[in-house]
């Protein structure tokens, strides 16, 4: 498991515009203009769907067609965000394939949980900090959890 926090870091590239610490990305993978990038192995390393916080920004910079002209050097960890998981699996520890929920409730007090931006279904996810059970409109039985990827 990668906890929350407690990862080593990895280095990568983003846009000047997102290199600061604490600012959280989620990777949607390589794009057609970074084909030709003669650094495209340091930048096309982490999870495709995954979210990531910068940890520290680094002083060098490269040329980058898709980032605002220039990619900073960052270090970051992944950030899993808070989600819903089944009440059953709400223990520390435990470990659960994300399905998502069918839902379309968008006013819905919990309805970023259900839908969390960072977590795609089939993500593997193990439960860090269980959280409280969720009133869900639809019925489901849900509750809250700070999750962390499982590599």
């Amino acid at each position: 498991m990668i906890p929350r926090g407690g990862a080593v870091a990895q280095v990568t590239l983003v846009g000047e515009r997102q290199a600061a610490v604490g600012r959280e990305f989620v990777y949607r993978g390589p794009q057609p203009e970074c084909r030709e990038c003669r650094v495209k192995a340091a930048c096309l390393n982490q999870d495709v769907g995954r979210r990531y916080r910068v940890l520290r920004v680094r002083d060098v910079a490269h040329a980058c067609l898709l980032n605002e002209d220039r990619a900073r050097v960052v270090e970051v960890e992944p950030a899993p965000p808070a989600c819903s998981v089944p009440a059953r699996a709400n223990v520390e520890g435990s470990v659960v394939t994300y399905a998502g929920v069918v839902c379309a409730h968008a006013v819905c007090p919990n309805f970023r949980l259900c839908h969390p931006v960072g977590i795609e279904p089939g993500t593997r996810l193990q439960v860090v900090v269980p959280g409280k059970e969720l009133v869900c409109p639809l019925g489901y039985e849900l509750a809250s959890a700070v999750v962390g990827y499982v590599a």
